[in-house]
């Protein structure tokens, strides 16, 4: 049974609505005899599972290049392409992506990108050659686009301020959790049965979760299996009790938010920040074997040490920075402590190429990768935190999430390039170190943790 009428229920899309919302706490929804619930956490746990599928789709490509590339017949080159095409249109829809779900709403962006990436996912089964094969990775990365900027606003719109680093944390470990298990996964459905039927399963099981997604997500108020004491307590916790009232603004126009300086230090920062990270998807293989020195036996007994250790350090920083706020540390020191602890920690990753013993170089690659996830959680709720209203956050994600596509897409490329040059792999992680400390400087002094107002651009 619902606990309100539907007319005062806060609209989920639009930002006219809440535009008038955003001035006045809404009313508490009446007592329905129940104790706190905790659906919010089935929430965090229900993103991070779109997350693996998503991940789980992007990898599988990677698995079955080897079979696809016999039958039609291309070399090495061309397979560099379509296997990185995916990330082409993710980045390039990364802004319509956030604006849309920002108008559109959460539950039906996430559904909508789902249906959309997992169809494509399922036709790449049926393709005929190199042509369709590229189309369907590029209609698969437009699809993805939305997840993540839809995942920020679910949060916003279910937790409140001290714990949404810790859900941005179990929702964003999909990502390093997705890597893992992708891999084994598709090459065990390649086990028993072709490359085509593979990508027919794995995009079914994108639209189950699809179907699973509709059925189960709502805003709070409107959740069945929501108890009236977990609406009181999310809602009492969005608002922030050192911003006064008058100083609350509403949504902005999805080109002013370019106007502030905080918006421009989440999207150089995430370019920054995410280069590290997209040399562990990329490079990190090859790293291990040439420069290390590491077998295959080698990387399957030691390469997954540095992920498994970041999963950890995701739920510790998300942990660590919602600790911050309850023990009454203002936001922006709550956010920016675990982020800056953790890019410093991040920019360790140069100090590998001064050591020869590689078991030493691995431990420091995982302390630079769990240091990169320490700071994810807290990086994640910084979209939500500048928002002005609910009806910003997928906006600022999408710009935020724009600059980390732009990192991932540079990464791989300049690594190449400087590795060709040099031979060695010094001054690629030697750049990673100095792009974490670039980072920290901007996240530390451009990015300000607190609501835009437009009276206050900076641009």
């Amino acid at each position: 049974m619902e606990r309100q009428t539907r007319g005062t229920e806060p609209a989920e899309a639009g930002t006219t609505a809440t535009s008038t919302a955003t001035s006045t706490a809404p009313p508490p929804p009446p007592p329905d005899g129940r104790r706190r619930t905790n659906v919010r956490w089935l929430i965090a746990v229900l993103l991070g599972i779109g997350l693996v599928v998503a991940y789980i789709d992007r990898a599988n490509l990677s698995v079955a290049i080897g079979d696809i590339q016999q039958e039609f017949g291309f070399g090495p080159e061309i397979a560099g392409i379509v296997l990185g095409a995916w990330v082409w249109t993710y980045a390039a829809f990364q802004l319509p992506a956030g604006w849309l779900a920002d108008k559109i709403g959460t539950r039906v962006a996430y559904a909508g990108a789902l249906i959309w990436w997992s169809l494509a996912t399922a036709a790449t089964g049926a393709v005929r050659g190199v042509g369709t094969l590229l189309g369907a990775r590029l209609l698969m990365g437009a699809g993805e686009a939305p997840l993540m900027p839809a995942s920020a606003k679910a949060v916003a719109e279910w937790f409140p301020r001290q714990e949404r680093g810790l859900a941005s944390g179990v929702y964003g470990s999909g990502s390093e959790g997705g890597a893992a298990i992708a891999v084994p996964l598709v090459a065990g459905l390649l086990l028993i049965m072709s490359w085509r039927e593979m990508f027919l399963v794995c995009g079914l099981l994108g639209l189950v979760f699809a179907a699973l997604w509709v059925w189960l997500y709502r805003s709070p108020r409107r959740h069945r299996w929501a108890s009236a004491a977990e609406v009181q307590h999310i809602e009492a916790g969005q608002v922030d009790p050192d911003v006064a009232e008058e100083d609350r603004g509403s949504a902005l126009r999805w080109a002013d938010l370019f106007r502030f300086r905080s918006v421009w230090g989440l999207f150089f920062g995430y370019i920054c920040r995410n280069f590290l990270n997209y040399f562990f998807i990329t490079w990190y293989p090859t790293y291990l074997m040439s420069a290390e020195g590491f077998g295959t036996l080698d990387l399957v007994a030691y390469g997954a040490i540095p992920g498994i250790v970041a999963v950890a350090a995701n739920f510790a920083g998300g942990a660590f920075t919602d600790w911050l706020v309850r023990r009454g540390v203002p936001i922006g020191r709550a956010r920016k402590t675990p982020i800056i602890i953790g890019t410093l920690a991040a920019g360790t990753v140069g100090l590998a190429v001064f050591t020869s013993d590689p078991f030493v170089a691995i431990a420091l690659l995982s302390v630079a990768y769990a240091g990169s996830s320490f700071a994810s959680a807290a990086i994640f709720s910084l979209p939500i935190d500048i928002a002005p209203s609910k009806g910003n956050v997928s906006s600022l994600y999408s710009i935020q999430n724009f600059g980390s596509q732009l990192g991932g897409l540079a990464c791989p490329i300049v690594i190449g390039f400087l590795v060709a040059a040099s031979g060695t792999f010094v001054v690629p992680l030697v750049l990673m170190s100095i792009l974490c400390f670039i980072a920290v400087l901007i996240y530390g002094f451009v990015v300000k943790v607190e609501p835009l107002r437009l009276e206050q651009r900076t641009v």
